[in-house]
């Protein structure tokens, strides 16, 4: 009986403790989900790896960390939206109309850029969806890199905590100038699909340094006394 006891009282010190431990590993759920969103495979129209998997996934961590930050919380309401946004684009229909000159693969700035996913060839409806996406990134974006700041700077690692506003400014800046690009083209500015390739490449290089910050913040965050 004594033994039992004692070892209860083992348990419950040991859950104590990592009560007031950072349990990061919604993060990583966060950090593995949003690598599924940046691929973009189509077969058919269709996406192979489909990126509701992915805000979901982040929905669900961002969900586990809430706790430490109200930030996380305001991310996983802009996160819902992505979702939404994401199941209407799972399926992009061939775009008919042409917006602009042919692209390096033969297919129409119209078709690449300019479908309303489910919804069809409608380059209106999906700039509007366009533009929903771009704005609700660089909240998704703002958000998570607030709430990494506080518990980096809560954990003394100044100099992750100083690269967040950096990650989500370059995330803005590129958000920005590919959301200008597009509407470019859809006015049909001819260098306007010079200026989407060279946004579309700074977006992609913000999205890996945001999807790393959040791998080395989960590295550097879990585990440390809560404060």
């Amino acid at each position: 009986m004594q033994e039992m006891q004692n070892g209860e009282t083992i348990n419950e010190e040991v859950q104590r403790k990592r009560a007031h431990r950072y349990d990061m590993s919604g993060l990583k759920l966060v950090f593995w989900g949003l690598i599924l969103t940046a691929i973009n495979v189509r077969i058919q129209g269709f996406d192979i790896v489909p990126d509701p998997i992915g805000y979901i996934m982040a929905i669900i961590g961002l969900g586990r960390v809430t706790v430490y930050d109200s930030h996380f919380e305001n991310a996983k309401k802009f996160a819902l939206i992505l979702l939404v946004l994401s199941l209407i684009n799972v399926y992009q229909a061939p775009a008919t109309d042409s917006v602009g000159s042919a692209g390096a693969f033969g297919e129409s700035t119209a078709s690449v850029l300019f479908s309303a996913g489910i919804f069809g060839s409608v380059p209106l409806l999906a700039m509007v969806f366009l533009l929903m996406g771009f704005a609700c990134s660089i909240f998704f974006a703002y958000y998570i890199c607030m709430g990494l700041k506080n518990l980096l700077s809560a954990v003394g690692d100044q100099t992750l905590a100083g690269l967040c506003d950096e990650r989500w400014k370059l995330m803005m800046a590129s958000e920005i100038g590919l959301m200008a690009a597009l509407l470019l083209v859809l006015v049909g500015v001819p260098f306007g699909e010079i200026l989407v390739m060279l946004f579309g490449a700074l977006a992609l290089i913000a999205l890996i340094l945001f999807i790393l910050l959040i791998h080395h913040s989960n590295t550097s965050i879990h585990g440390k006394e809560v404060s």
